[in-house]
């Protein structure tokens, strides 16, 4: 065809040898771009000149191949074959996401009946929690279901679940090992019907998630009067949704937890816990968690042995030991009675290192979650791993020491090597901060944000004041 037309024009006879040329290169460049055009009409065609058995060796092979597809109100559009949509993606993704988790840096865990561990982060998926707890030395753990601070979350996703379960029995972990900690937001005691539906429909959803994942134990904080109910009203109602969702879940215990007694919030006492535990129907589907920084808040003094013995005895009559299921291990920022939660590192605040081995020798907390919830700054093996090496060692201290050894625990040092281990890693905060404030006046702000939320994130931080009071 090309040929014809050359031909018979009287242009190409008439021009110059060299326009010629140039001309019959412009005539070849649109043949070639009309059969292009022709090729995208028609993609299997186009497929079957790139691919065909028929090679062409003076043709270079594209180094990248496309396929064409059908967009609304666009035509053709080539989609790169490495970037085709999004699927492929998010199958890459989910891959990633349950990869096998490298343990080359996990601390080791210490073999004992006492299950130390702490409240790791959940962040990316519930599953991750277990092998957070596993990098640590953690023989216990526990966790946020889902946000603590937002009434409504997205259930859980199946892979989530699926691979919360697997990590469970990868890492060795029992059920009862694990204790979830409840929403911040719930009240179960506020005297309004509908404030108090809002927290029991938290409150219930909380404990569905538990049963999915084959947990066995939920904590949560009990409740406020708000200032507008008697205790006993309150408590009332307290034990009247722990009843209601008892009959909607199947075999999750409930654990009630002591606070510190500031403002309207129940449980200071453990007559109060008592009181919730005497309404409820279901009374092996119920228990509590003691918090060593609430007790001593409250007037529980566990400092000595004798402290720690008595404390311990008051329960035993007014709850009754059968329902102790867990405990947090927190030092405390405040003074003995202060009503205030604060929680401090191991050994470093007013409670002491010594008051600890009063628990770790207990046998009455072998074999249930002891749970730190103390400032890890961000730095969970450096922080937690020290105080969880440094609980083990005081507890075996005192228990393979004979009456008449000469053998001393050198406390000072222990509580040395936990100071140590809170300097560095707040050194090498500080040091990350003065580089972000260089960064100018956001970077400042979302600083002071950031060291805002970590310390209200401290269990407990909403009792004098946020949270159960407004809920």
């Amino acid at each position: 065809m090309l040929q014809t037309h050359l031909c018979h024009s009287s242009l190409s006879k008439n021009i110059f040898p060299t326009t010629r040329i140039q001309f019959v290169q412009g005539l070849m460049a649109k043949t070639r771009q009309s059969t292009r055009a022709s090729n995208l009409a028609n993609p299997v065609v186009d497929n079957l000149e790139r691919t065909g058995s028929k090679h062409n060796p003076d043709h270079e092979p594209p180094k990248k191949r496309f396929k064409l597809e059908m967009t609304s109100g666009r035509g053709l559009d080539p989609v790169s074959k490495d970037h085709e949509c999004s699927k492929p993606n998010e199958k890459r993704k989910k891959k990633a996401k349950n990869a096998a988790v490298d343990t080359d840096d996990f601390l080791p865990r210490v073999d004992s009946p006492w299950k130390v561990g702490a409240h790791v982060s959940a962040a990316g998926g519930v599953e991750n929690a277990v092998a957070n707890a596993a990098a640590i030395g953690a023989t216990a753990f526990a966790l946020f279901l889902k946000s603590q601070r937002k009434w409504e979350s997205p259930p859980l996703q199946d892979t989530s679940v699926t691979e919360f379960k697997k990590r469970m029995k990868e890492f060795g972990y029992s059920p009862r090992v694990v204790l979830p900690h409840g929403s911040y937001l719930i009240n179960l005691g506020n005297p309004d019907i509908e404030k108090r539906e809002k927290s029991y429909a938290c409150f219930l959803d909380d404990l569905k998630r538990c049963e999915d994942l084959g947990l066995e134990l939920y904590n949560f904080h009990p409740g406020s009067t708000v200032g507008q109910a008697t205790l006993s009203t309150s408590i009332g109602h307290i034990a009247e949704c722990i009843n209601r969702a008892h009959k909607e879940t199947s075999v999750v215990t409930v654990v009630l937890e002591n606070m510190a007694g500031a403002g309207n919030i129940i449980g200071s006492e453990f007559s109060h816990l008592a009181g919730i535990i005497e309404q409820v129907e279901d009374k092996m589907r119920v228990g509590v968690c003691l918090d060593t920084c609430h007790a001593f808040a409250a007037g529980y003094d566990i400092r000595t042995q004798e402290g720690w013995n008595s404390t311990i005895t008051k329960f035993d009559h007014q709850v009754g030991l059968k329902y102790l299921c867990g405990m947090h291990l927190n030092d405390s920022k405040t003074t003995y009675n202060s009503r205030r939660d604060r929680h401090e590192n191991i050994g470093l605040g007013h409670l002491g290192l010594l008051a600890f081995q009063h628990i770790l020798t207990d046998p009455c907390t072998q074999n249930i979650p002891l749970i730190l919830e103390t400032p890890n700054f961000e730095q969970p093996a450096a922080v937690w791993g020290k105080e969880i090496e440094v609980l083990h060692r005081i507890s075996d201290s005192k228990r393979q020491t004979s009456p008449n050894s000469d053998s001393v625990l050198d406390v000072e040092a222990l509580v040395q090597e936990v100071k140590d281990s809170v300097k560095s890693v707040e050194a090498k905060g500080n040091k990350a901060s003065g580089k972000a404030r260089k960064g100018g006046k956001a970077s400042k702000t979302a600083s002071k944000r950031k060291r805002k939320v970590k310390e209200s994130d401290e269990d407990g931080e909403d009792e004098d004041g946020v949270g159960q009071e407004d809920a």
